[in-house]
């Protein structure tokens, strides 16, 4: 367990006045109340820390639970030092490689020096053991298997901790551990071969993606019960949507929109209607499929980290001329916004 004079500082910090109102905000613009360009959160006065408080590599958080703790809540107590507009949010923080480490693929962890989040590496047998999987003779443990104690363990503190610190358990919200999407989920067990198999080998991509969602909906619910997100709703970076869950799209990025179609979009819209409903995130272009994403009756939010790569006016017309939210960034390098209504425009032509 992170040691209580952090945590008591973070709960001697946080002002519920100034939480309450940044609260109510995001809800306000989450919910629809809020209609024209970009939105401007009220800021929290900066608050910093009276203590010095400790600098984790992110290879050491990731091998001990106690020091993943204390890693998210030093980035909490940064936030808080800086004044914020964005909620306050922790997470057990294990990279893309979570849901294929149910698996058992084995992990790769980045060289020390480049200070960054791990990765997996494919199974090791191939496109037998995908058939395997797809046939119900090998099967993920999300709770015993890869990242999966880590991670729960990590929730454990985290119920914990809400339950000794009132303004912690209301005003820093936990995220749900980044599961990615079932595309993305399945690049990651077959690795690059699986782009070849959404043509010769579609039956059994499907069979692929349809068990991973059937993990992911267990796995995520499983982490509900242990960190409830009591008001229905779930924040991406600290920015709020409706909704449950936060999908991540990079793999369809590689592909076209005929095939976003099929291996895509129905998966999402899945776990979307599993959830109540939420975000999809995508780095890269996506462009191409953003009218067929945004058809989506529980999709409340879309996140992309790249409007320098994509038709921005397509973008636009997608998402919050059919009032969707957008995060994103004016421009590369720009700090990011969130946004609603027409005249956002002006901030990306």
């Amino acid at each position: 367990m992170i040691a209580g004079k952090y945590l008591d500082d973070i709960e001697a910090r946080l002002d519920r006045v100034q939480e309450e109102r940044l609260l109510r905000a995001w809800r306000e613009f989450a919910c629809g109340r809020l209609t024209d360009g970009p939105f401007d959160p009220p800021a929290c006065d900066p608050a910093p820390s009276a203590l010095e408080w400790p600098n984790i590599h992110i290879n050491d958080a990731v091998a001990d639970p106690g020091l993943m703790l204390l890693h998210q809540f030093r980035m909490i107590s940064e936030q808080l030092a800086d004044g914020h507009r964005n909620l306050l949010q922790v997470r057990a923080n294990y990279g893309v490689g979570i849901m294929p480490s149910f698996w058992g693929v084995r992990p790769f962890i980045m060289p020390r020096h480049m200070e960054t989040l791990p990765n997996v590496h494919p199974l090791d047998g191939g496109e037998p053991e995908i058939r395997m999987i797809v046939a119900g003779t090998s099967s993920a443990d999300h709770r015993h298997c890869g990242y999966g104690p880590q991670i729960f363990a990590v929730g454990e503190q985290f119920a914990r901790i809400r339950e000794r610190y009132p303004k912690i358990a209301a005003f820093v919200r936990v995220d749900h551990p980044d599961a990615q999407g079932p595309l993305d989920v399945a690049e990651l067990l077959w690795g690059w071969k699986i782009f070849y198999a959404l043509v010769d080998e579609p039956e059994l991509v499907h069979g692929l993606l349809g068990r991973i969602c059937d993990v992911y909906e267990r796995f995520i619910r499983d982490w509900y019960d242990l960190v409830p997100m009591d008001d229905g709703d779930h924040a991406y970076g600290g920015r709020l949507h409706r909704g449950l869950i936060a999908l991540r799209d990079d793999s369809a990025m590689n592909i076209s929109a005929a095939m976003c179609r099929e291996y895509v979009h129905p998966y999402d819209g899945r776990l979307l209607e599993a959830f109540g409903g939420g975000l999809i995130h995508f780095c890269g272009q996506g462009h191409h499929h953003i009218a067929d994403m945004t058809r989506q009756p529980l999709l409340y939010a879309v996140d992309l980290s790249q409007p320098e790569l994509n038709d921005m006016e397509l973008i636009l017309i997608h998402t919050v001329d059919r009032g969707i939210k957008l995060h994103t960034y004016a421009n590369a390098g720009q700090q990011p916004f969130s946004c609603t209504g027409h005249d956002v425009r002006h901030l990306m032509f």
